[in-house]
């Protein structure tokens, strides 16, 4: 937290940051994405407009997920005196995330705040 006020433990900061932090990690992932695949179209020739338009879909998706993570950012620094969510409310908000690995890493935020952990290989759910 840009505040130096680390948050409590299963807190609505701590939750909020974690999503910070994670939203973030997609934003960067969505970048690092669309420019390999921006280079691979150019090793191989292959540009059409609408490629073209896909690539600044995913620019715009990442400029989106950034400012998402800064909003999350800035509200969990202006809750750092005032977070009056019991526990369990906030662990009950997580618990309700359907995506296995997302609802980890944010348990993870609540566990350990400012800690959000990298996404192992092995831990990422599958894309069919």
């Amino acid at each position: 937290m840009s505040d130096g006020i680390a948050p409590a433990p299963h807190s609505l900061q701590a939750l909020l940051g974690g999503l910070a932090a994670i939203t973030g990690e997609v934003a960067q992932q969505l970048e690092s994405t669309s420019s390999g695949v921006g280079q691979d179209l150019m090793k191989h020739g292959e540009w059409s407009r609408d490629v073209v338009v896909k690539l600044q879909d995913f620019d715009r998706m990442c400029q989106q997920l950034t400012g998402v993570s800064e909003v999350l950012r800035r509200c969990s620094d202006l809750i750092a005196n005032c977070d009056a969510a019991p526990p369990e409310l906030v662990e009950s908000i997580v618990a309700e995330v359907p995506m296995r690995q997302l609802r980890h890493r944010m348990q993870d935020a609540l566990n350990r705040p400012g800690l959000v952990r990298s996404v192992p290989e092995e831990e990422e759910d599958a894309v069919f």
